[in-house]
């Protein structure tokens, strides 16, 4: 049912303001129709919270840096208008007035993304860029300073890895129960998490909060593995594979339940990730286990890298293997094969939904009953005829006057509202 709930239970005004429209004189047609909206527009609040804020998530994209910028610092002039009155004795005048664009250093990634550095890390970029590109753009009121830009375009082919973040729809996230990844294991949440390195049970996905070294080796894996090497090949692979690699190692002590473990606490990746977990191993040893996840049409590109994993020493040697393999098969999953699943949102989301829908029909009933705009308004189809049977009933069991005192007198006997 999903969402549908909330559209369901926002019917019920509909169906009990139907009955007051019939039966009270002081609801009109529009009242009922208004009230019954306002519950289908909160229906639709709630229905957008839950896949705004249960499907929203990020995945990481690589890049690299295209070329850097550096504009000195300039100064612009500018007339600024100022005035004192006002009406007709209102006075404007204009002064000449100067201010002053600080230098700065930037890098353009390949993502689209651009991102101030220090003189010092445009300076690095440059020489290893081994290019410096005088260009004069229009500067609006320059009147001062350096006119020109100096820009660094990449003509040695050195990368410089960036990573940065998307968001996308993710309906796995909002229907966990959907996946279940250890079945026969405890809940991730009895596990310990830990932020990255070290020798903790399980990590918390990376982030990348640095956009030019990224988190993506966790546990053991920075101990083997370089950095820059790494995020290099996330750099290579990114654009062309649509594929964000991760290494999560584990000590000797873990066995390769903790590779499920891990994927079920990430419910089974990003979008892109692909997620190589091992156990043990060293420069010299092969790890004891590994367990790769992700969502890829290609299961076989994981069950080669782990056989790689398990094959060879930790190090460069094996990341170079485990680059052609991805390079070779892997293939992104198709998310449109996702739009099936249901947004299964909290219970106490229903309680809360309906709980608000109770409040704010009742208020709007009680406005609509006793304000004073459905005097004159035509009344519903049986109101019309409750109406009807009461003047009936008046007229039915009128008194003789001579029984009255010599005055004509109404004995009701029933009435509807």
């Amino acid at each position: 049912m999903g969402v549908s709930i909330f559209y369901l239970l926002a019917l019920i005004p509909v169906a009990v303001g139907f009955i007051l429209w019939m039966c009270d004189r002081e609801i009109v047609w529009w009242e009922w129709l208004l009230a019954a909206a306002a519950g289908f527009v909160l229906a639709a609040i709630f229905h957008l919270s839950a896949l705004i804020g249960m499907t929203t998530d990020v995945e990481t994209w690589s890049g690299q840096i295209e070329y850097a910028v550096y504009e000195p610092e300039w100064i612009e002039e500018y007339q600024e208008e100022h005035s004192i009155g006002e009406g007709d004795n209102e006075i404007t005048w204009h002064t000449t007035e100067h201010r002053t664009h600080p230098a700065t250093w930037q890098v353009k990634a390949t993502t689209g993304e651009r991102h101030y550095v220090t003189p010092g890390f445009f300076g690095q970029v440059r020489q290893n860029f081994a290019d410096l590109t005088v260009q004069r753009p229009y500067k609006s009121g320059f009147d001062g300073g350096d006119p020109n830009i100096y820009v660094s375009f990449n003509r040695t082919g050195f990368v410089y890895p960036t990573t940065t973040t998307r968001y996308f729809q993710n309906k796995l996230k909002g229907a966990p129960s959907l996946f279940r990844f250890t079945e026969s294991e405890p809940s991730p949440s009895k596990f310990t998490f830990s932020g990255g390195t070290g020798n903790a049970v399980l990590y918390d996905w990376p982030k990348n909060p640095n956009v030019f070294a990224s988190d993506r080796l966790r546990g053991t894996a920075p101990i083997y593995f370089d950095l820059l090497q790494f995020d290099r090949m996330n750099t290579r692979l990114g654009p062309f594979k649509k594929v964000n690699v991760i290494l999560v190692g584990f000590t000797d002590d873990k066995g390769e339940d903790y590779g499920r473990k891990q994927q079920a606490k990430w419910l089974g990746g990003k979008k892109n990730d692909l997620v190589v977990c091992y156990g043990g191993g060293s420069l010299t040893n092969a790890p004891s286990w590994t367990y790769v996840f992700g969502w890829t049409e290609r299961d076989d590109c994981k069950r080669n890298i782990e056989k790689l994993m398990s094959a060879q020493p930790l190090g460069s040697n094996v990341l170079v293997a485990v680059e052609a393999e991805i390079g070779r098969s892997y293939v992104i999953k198709d998310w449109t094969k996702f739009d099936y699943v249901a947004i299964e949102p909290p219970r106490w989301a229903y309680y809360v939904f309906f709980s608000l829908l109770l409040v704010t029909q009742g208020v709007l009933y009680w406005f609509f009953h006793n304000n004073d705009d459905s005097s004159a308004a035509p009344r519903s189809p049986l109101g019309r005829l409750l109406d009807n049977l009461e003047s009936m009933n008046r007229k039915a069991y009128r008194v003789p006057p001579h029984a009255g005192g010599g005055h004509m007198l109404e004995r009701k006997v029933w009435s509807f509202f």
